[in-house]
């Protein structure tokens, strides 16, 4: 079977420029396992489908990637990462993922959380509009693609692959973009593009100019200003040191340069006009434009998205090994990260949209999650750290009764109440304190239903002990106090009912309900706890039937 050498030869340069790809056991899990990328990539009679199955077959298995349609009849005929973590092909570990919600694994591809960083970069941003100035590009024509890396800075590109070659490329270290494709989330390459386009009146489609004219065109005007004259109001807005076409002036100018090259080798241009194209916008003149239909994964209809697959990070290393605010956090990219909607603005400033946005979830969705992972979570973890006190201070009421006057009673229980809380004040601001001292935040999340249920069942628990042991009111929900009694009633019913619809139904809405809800039991279970070991006139608990 072929060796990866045989399959890098073509792909490794272009895997690079596309999406930023290492190939090397030091980025990748399964290259550093010893896998093969025909283990993955799988041909003749070692694959598993009947369309590339087969002695002197000669095809390979392949992916479904947004930026290619080669053999699209194909797609999706090589092992993916199911087949072999749910059945264990290659001695494989099986991939056990019992602390995350099915929804995640439904919506979110296995790469976008073991992906969560990019150690080469990749062209984000091709423009051919104006001259690479950049040293060693090694040909003409590749003068007039001019590339910019995933943080929007200017990148010689070739010249890195003239000088360095892809063994010795840079590490360059970012966050991938997230892409919504056939409703799955991926890590992605989204290209932006601009470049100018002959339209045809009336027909769809965009034409490009032959990129030789392009060149010379630059050239002439570098040699004589006076040719091309227009294109001398092309210049660096954003002090990058790359001229870049952004401002209406700049536009008009560019669309005015390439017409009169057009017009001078005799183009026909009949029902024709030269536009500038950024993304999406297709540029009549400066101040005009049009916009092109897209994909929603796409940046640009002209440009490529290239999904992330290779240089997989271990599972220690992937999103969610630290729990839930791994992505639902204010600081996390997953759905806060500033992503690329246009390369430049009038004055060449690069406009960002949210993550969330370009994903199609709403604002409201997105922030809603964080709110609930990044505040109403630890809030219902400290009120369960509170509520284990309270059993404590019950266990040291109860063998204590009978040796201690209530009045010492009670100030050993507020006593021993005030040091816990002294010690959660010390303790959770210190990360490393509280990583040592507290359970992980993840192994909380994975047991977030489990911790749920016990909630339930101590509230349904306090209550009914509360109507059971009130002084002088009897049985009846109705003795003092009733107001928190029916309130803490409604919650357990609606918490109940809120945690039965997330179950069913995955809504991310009941998800954010059932955690309010429980910590509004908590803490009612608390205050009723409060109000029945402290009231003056209680029963102790050594009274208790």
């Amino acid at each position: 079977e072929p060796r990866n050498e045989a399959c890098l030869w073509c792909h490794a340069k272009p895997g690079w420029k596309k999406r930023g790809a290492n190939f090397r056991a030091r980025t990748d899990v399964h290259l550093s396992a010893g896998l093969k990328c025909v283990d993955c990539h799988v041909a003749g009679m070692s694959a598993d489908n009947d369309l590339i199955r087969g002695k002197e077959v000669h095809q390979f298995g392949k992916g479904d990637d947004p930026g290619g349609h080669v053999r699209d009849d194909l797609d999706n005929t090589m092992r993916t990462c199911t087949d072999c973590h749910n059945n264990g092909i290659l001695g494989a570990p099986l991939a056990k993922h019992a602390w995350l919600p099915p929804l995640h694994l439904e919506k979110i591809a296995c790469q976008t959380c073991h992906i969560p960083e990019r150690t080469v970069k990749s062209a984000y941003f091709v423009a051919s509009d104006v001259f690479n100035p950049g040293a060693k590009i090694p040909t003409k024509g590749k003068h007039l693609w001019t590339f910019y890396d995933p943080n929007m800075n200017y990148w010689n590109h070739y010249g890195d692959l003239e000088m360095m070659g892809y063994d010795d490329k840079p590490t360059f270290s970012f966050k991938p973009e997230l892409v919504k494709y056939k409703n799955m989330i991926y890590p992605a390459n989204r290209v932006h593009t601009a470049w100018p386009a002959i339209q045809t009146n009336g027909e769809p489609g965009l034409m490009q100019p032959r990129m030789g004219d392009i060149y010379k065109m630059w050239i002439a005007h570098f040699k004589n200003p006076a040719s091309y004259a227009a294109l001398s109001r092309i210049v660096d807005d954003n002090n990058d040191q790359v001229i870049e076409v952004n401002s209406p002036e700049e536009i008009d100018a560019l669309i005015a340069s390439v017409t009169e090259k057009l017009m001078e080798i005799n183009y026909p241009l009949e029902g024709k006009h030269v536009v500038w194209v950024m993304n999406n916008r297709v540029y009549q003149s400066g101040n005009e434009y049009t916009e092109l239909p897209m994909e929603p994964w796409e940046a640009s209809p002209y440009g490529n998205v290239h999904t992330y697959n290779h240089d997989i990070f271990p599972a220690k290393s992937a999103l969610g090994k630290n729990g839930c605010t791994d992505c639902h956090s204010y600081n996390a990219d997953f759905f806060m990260a500033p992503v690329v909607k246009y390369p430049f603005d009038g004055n060449g400033v690069t406009v960002t949209a949210p993550q969330y946005a370009s994903l199609g979830i709403s604002a409201v969705q997105a922030k809603t999650g964080i709110i609930r992972e990044s505040y109403l979570k630890p809030v219902l973890y400290i009120l369960l750290l509170l509520s284990l006190v309270f059993i404590l201070i019950a266990v040291i009421r109860h063998f204590l009764t009978d040796l201690l006057p209530s009045s010492w009673l009670n100030a050993l229980c507020l006593l021993s109440l005030a040091g816990v809380v002294f010690m959660l004040a010390w303790i959770l601001p210190d990360e490393q304190l509280s990583s040592y001292m507290l359970p992980a935040r993840s192994w909380l999340d994975a047991n977030h239903f489990g911790m749920g249920v016990l909630i339930l069942l101590g509230t349904l628990a306090t209550l009914l002990v509360s109507i059971r042991h009130s002084p002088g009111e009897g049985r009846s929900i109705m003795g003092k106090p009733y107001t928190l009694k029916l309130f803490l009633l409604i919650i357990l019913v609606l918490t109940g009912v809120s945690g039965l619809l997330m179950l069913v139904g995955g809504n991310w809405i009941f998800y954010t309900l059932f955690d309010l809800e429980l910590i509004l039991a908590i803490a009612s279970s608390i205050m009723m706890l409060a109000h029945f070991y402290f009231h003056p006139g209680k029963t102790e608990l050594s009274e208790m039937p």
